[in-house]
């Protein structure tokens, strides 16, 4: 597994890779890679064991590249001369520049000829719906993985209400106590971290991924752009989804209260050619926490399904 940064969208950008790097060129003459958009925040060391389990259900040498969202990680202190500031927030920052952002990735390091697996977890999932809008990724798109997909009404949820009544009020404070941490020395901000992981369900192996997103300007960033989803994330877009019903595989939590079942079983009523699941292991949506071994390994094993049946065609 590996950590760079990209330039993209003008943007220094965290990718990690498992199994080949972004650079490597592509050796097998039926090209395959597995896209992993995050949800919010897009930190991509949260998926660390999600893509390790995902690799192993998977033919050996399939890419799996988690790409971070725009902002969500400081890059290394002589990168940051290429990050734009937040006065340009819907260019680099906002929902619309987040999917530009993913377009780019994908025109500028996935070959005309591959096919394209996209796993999007919560707000990933309405970024890949969008992404299919774009033609040229469009056609590269094997299939589509939504987990725990936030593609309508986030605000009418019980925690787009809980985000918008509560959390935002309590944003600028919020911030201004993770500028306080960062002046904390490293051991202290981990003790700190895992202490309090212990009473919120965040395990020790989270330490590095949650030290990364308490940085001023990214929580600042993350809460501008939860705030951007309940205002933008309203209506399901129908046309798409019944455009690309056969690309498109949905998993919906039990128990998830940002996807209410009454979402699922709208998709299920309003468009019952699309492939959509309801958990039966009450998965949290947080999964990639505690449980995303386990949700790459039943997402691993699709994707190889889809791989198996392909190479029959």
């Amino acid at each position: 597994m590996q950590k760079t940064f990209l330039l993209l969208n003008n943007v220094q950008t965290q990718v990690i890779t498992q199994s080949q790097s972004v650079e490597e060129s592509f050796q097998d003459d039926k090209k395959n890679v597995v896209i992993v958009i995050p949800g919010n925040p897009g930190v991509p060391q949260f998926y660390e064991d999600f893509i390790k389990s995902l690799s192993n259900r998977l033919p050996s040498g399939i890419p799996i590249w988690v790409v971070g969202h725009a902002g969500h990680v400081e890059p290394p202190k002589d990168l940051k001369i290429n990050m734009p500031s937040d006065k340009e927030w819907q260019k680099y920052y906002g929902l619309s520049a987040q999917v530009e952002h993913k377009i780019q990735f994908i025109k500028n390091y996935i070959p005309n000829d591959a096919k394209i697996y996209l796993v999007g977890h919560s707000i990933g999932s309405w970024f890949i719906l969008n992404l299919l809008k774009d033609d040229d990724v469009s056609k590269k798109v094997e299939k589509c993985y939504l987990l725990f997909p936030t593609i309508e009404n986030m605000a009418d949820t019980p925690n787009g209400q809980f985000l918008t009544r509560i959390v935002f009020n309590i944003a600028s404070l919020l911030i201004f106590l993770t500028w306080i941490f960062t002046l904390f020395p490293h051991f202290l901000k981990t003790f700190l971290i895992r202490v309090f992981g212990i009473f919120y369900g965040i395990p020790a192996k989270s330490i590095n991924a949650v030290n990364l997103l308490l940085q001023p300007r990214v929580l600042e960033r993350v809460f501008r752009l939860a705030d951007e989803e309940m205002k933008e994330v309203k209506e399901l877009d129908h046309n798409i989804i019944d455009e690309h019903a056969r690309k498109l595989w949905l998993y919906y939590g039990a128990k998830d209260q940002w996807t209410p079942i009454s979402y699922y079983k709208n998709m299920k009523a309003k468009h019952d050619n699309v492939e959509a699941y309801l958990c039966r292991f009450n998965f949290p949506h947080s999964f990639v926490l505690n449980h995303g071994e386990n949700v790459g390994e039943m997402i691993g094993d699709f994707i190889n399904q889809n791989i198996s049946n392909s190479k029959k065609l």
